[in-house]
This record gives C-alpha cells, structure tokens and sequence, in this order.
C-alpha cells in the first residue's frame, strides 16, 4: 500500500481510532526529519512487529534553546518520506507548528531529575520540550509500542520515565545505536560536518572503543577508562563538554571510582572547524549481557579494525 500523509491531528486521531477498531497494533517512530539509515531501522522494526507503523516528522521548537539550530535544522520532507515509504511505513504524520501548538496551547510536561544532568545540565528546557511533544504524539497515535534509538540514551530514560508516571500503555523501546563503517553513530547534524570535521569526529568512536575494549579485558576503574577516553580526544584537539559514567538504572548516580553494576558512558562533543560547531553524542553501555558486550564488539571491530 502507498505511504499515507496526514498534516492534520484530528485526520490522525480518525484513522487511529480506525485501526483500534480493527484490532491492529501500532508501532510508532517520532522523529525530526532528516532522516537516516538509523531511523530506518527503527521503521523496520515497527513495520516488523506491528500491524500499523506510524512516523511523525516534527521539527519541534520546544526542544530547541534560542541558541541552537532550529532555523537551520535540516528539513528534508521528500526524501524523509520516500524514506518511510520504501521502508513500508503505514502512515507518515508531517504537522506544522501551528497544527501541533495553536495559539491557546499552554501545558508543559516535565521529568524532574533525570533532565537535570548529562545533556539536561546544558541544554536548560531541552527534555521538557522533549517530554511535552511526545505526551502529545503518544496520545494522539495511541501506539502500542514506540521506538527511540540508543544514541539517545538519555532520552530513553526520560521518556520511560514519563510513560511510566503518566501510565500510558505505550512500551518504550530502546533500539541499537546505527554506525557508519568507521564507527561514527548517525545522526542527522552529522550532514553539518565539513569533511575535516568528519575526520574529526572519528575521534569520538575511536575513543568509546578503547574503553569498550579494556573494559571486556577486566578493567574496571572509572579513573583510568577516562583518562583512556579523554587521551584519544586529545589527539584530535577534542575536550568534551561532558564525559560522564552513569548508572543505567539511575542515570542521576554518577560513577567516580570502580564500575560494579551496569553503566553508560556518555559523551557529547562539539566539532569545530572554521566557527562552524557541530554538537555530537553518544554512549556504550558496559554491562555483561550478551547483547551489549556484541554490541561493544562491533563498535571495537568498526572504530579500530
């Protein structure tokens, strides 16, 4: 069947309601447009396990600071929704602004604590933003189960958390971060880079790498697995504006002396050439589940050889 697009939030509810009354599930894949081979495994996973697999395109501003990218951000709707078409999506919602918040909108949706650190401490309202559209996309697709890349670890978090308090029926799912075959984690700012800045940005999964592999030879000092990271920045003239251990469970506790339990390493980086800075992030999880450590193995295989 053909890819359907709908612009408008009463058009949506209609056909949700349609597919509930048959009895079909529905996966749902929020996204910003820009889209890449990592959103489309998102796609293919709904498509996968559900009857219906609904897509949102939405630049949303309320995520964006008055510093940042909004004005900028890549809009690219037709290649986006041949995208979703040749991925067998059941429907593409695109609204505008206006659609999503008229003039009389005034709630806000917020999840203290987990917003507060890692990207929340310098991206003030960002997680709100965040939070508040997708309470709203969530009600109005009324998935059964939605799809967010691990690159995103800690808006995973924040979302589940969200769900869980609000008591929406939605199962959030946490699907493998997508790289490119040097490693580097798709995203869509990545078009942003010049070529050296690509070369640059290598660095960053260069660098998770090394730490992913002492970690699976035994190591486990926080001290010593940094200072292994931040040594493979260096080289390419890299400080990061956060690189932070934190517990997967709570994403609040921060290791500072020896891993015993599961945890994430974030990072975000800004790549520089010319005045021109591109904000980055990604994270590994170092755990022992088998899935992890093949997904450790891999980033090794890819980012070092």
């Amino acid at each position: 069947m053909p890819l359907i697009i709908i612009t408008r939030k009463k058009e949506l509810m209609q056909y949700v309601d349609e597919q509930k009354e048959k009895r079909k599930t529905i996966g749902f894949v929020p996204t910003m447009g820009a889209l890449h081979e990592g959103h489309a495994s998102l796609i293919r996973q709904s498509v996968n396990e559900n009857d219906c697999t609904i897509v949102s395109i939405f630049v949303n501003p309320k995520q964006f600071s008055i510093h940042e990218d909004l004005a900028n951000y890549p809009r690219t709707f037709q290649s986006d929704s041949e995208l979703c078409d040749k991925c067998n999506a059941t429907l593409l919602f695109a609204p505008t602004v206006e659609e999503m918040y008229p003039l009389n909108f005034k709630t806000e949706v917020k999840v203290t604590g987990l917003t507060e650190v890692l990207c929340g401490a310098f991206r003030p309202g960002h997680f709100d933003g965040v939070s508040t559209v997708l309470a709203l996309l969530i009600n109005l697709t009324q998935a059964n189960k939605l799809y967010l890349g691990q690159k995103d670890f800690q808006q995973v978090q924040v979302v589940r958390k969200m769900a869980t308090d609000l008591l929406f029926r939605t199962q959030i799912l946490s699907c493998p971060t997508v790289r490119e075959k040097d490693g580097l984690a798709l995203s869509s700012r990545n078009r942003y880079l010049s070529p050296e800045g690509r070369r640059k940005a290598v660095a960053i999964p260069k660098a998770l790498a090394l730490v992913a592999k002492a970690f699976l030879a035994g190591e486990r000092s926080v001290n010593k697995l940094d200072e292994l990271c931040l040594a493979e920045l260096k080289k390419e003239n890299l400080i990061p504006q956060y690189l932070e251990f934190r517990l997967i469970s709570d994403i609040t506790q921060k290791y500072e002396d020896s891993l015993n339990a599961e945890c994430v390493l974030a990072i975000a980086q800004f790549i520089e050439i010319d005045g021109s800075k591109t904000r980055l992030i990604d994270n590994i999880v170092l755990g022992n589940d088998s899935s992890q450590i093949d997904a450790l193995n891999e980033l090794i295989k890819r980012a070092l050889g």
